[in-house]
């Protein structure tokens, strides 16, 4: 199979693979964590259900994307309203997972204090904010986003903004920043579960502290965290080259362009 298969394969059946394996799993966890008594009153449930229901979203952005009369090339109005909803709907979903690895890390601390961080009021009370701070941070992708004569592509209309989101806005906010608070709560959170089962002489206020249901979706959490970073370090790695080579795209060979656009299609 050529690159250029490869590419045409992936554009038209991954979306479909994604949305079909993706959305029950999504749909599955929400309602395990909305269904089940002890897992809802965790205070992550808040969280997981939110990172659910924007998974669903953007699993619902990659398939309209992938079909031509619904793709962001279909109308000046669907360009815009597709790239502004995508530039939500991934940093939502990204929020909420680092905030439940934050949760986790302080429902594992030793100290009574940041123990009180991981609590249901708290968490009714922060799950609204990505939801309405997201929206009016991407307000510039509803403007300067548009078809771009003289082929009428769905673009950036302002080339100053242009470089600001390529270069700054999507690598750190939607790459860089996150990657980093999912590795250092991560590694926190399994420092706390080691400490926590290695130390004989607070095992007993271990069982009190951290009842065993919630020892078990700390280590689903770890899991789940872990996976993410490993596709999120994918995608940080693959922006960074292209930050990189940003210079070089004019000289670029078509064999390179085709590997580039296969890796930006897999990650």
């Amino acid at each position: 199979m050529s690159i250029v298969e490869a590419i045409i394969d992936t554009s038209v059946w991954g979306p479909i693979l994604l949305f079909v394996i993706g959305v029950p799993a999504a749909i599955c966890n929400a309602i395990i964590f909305l269904g089940v008594k002890t897992f809802r009153q965790s205070p992550s449930s808040y969280y997981v259900v939110g990172q659910s229901i924007f998974d669903l979203d953007n699993l619902l952005i990659v398939l309209l994307e992938s079909i031509p009369s619904t793709s962001m090339n279909a109308s000046a109005i669907a360009c815009k309203l597709m790239i502004y909803f995508s530039q939500i709907i991934g940093p939502c979903a990204m929020t909420f997972l680092c905030l439940s690895t934050f949760d986790r890390w302080a429902c594992t601390s030793r100290s009574a204090k940041l123990r009180q961080l991981s609590s249901i009021g708290i968490a009714r009370r922060i799950f609204p904010i990505p939801v309405i701070v997201w929206p009016l941070v991407r307000v510039p992708y509803l403007i300067y986003c548009d078809f771009i004569p003289p082929f009428f592509t769905c673009g950036f209309t302002n080339l100053l903004f242009a470089e600001i989101a390529l270069s700054f806005l999507a690598p750190i906010f939607s790459v860089i920043f996150p990657l980093i608070i999912l590795i250092i709560f991560s590694i926190l959170t399994y420092r706390n579960l080691h400490l926590m089962t290695t130390d004989n002489a607070q095992q007993q206020s271990v069982r009190t502290r951290l009842s065993m249901w919630e020892q078990q979706i700390t280590r689903m959490m770890i899991i789940k965290t872990v996976l993410n970073i490993s596709c999120t370090l994918l995608r940080c790695i693959l922006m960074i080259y292209t930050i990189a080579t940003l210079n070089q795209r004019a000289m670029r060979s078509l064999n390179r362009i085709y590997i580039e656009t296969l890796l930006d299609q897999l990650t």
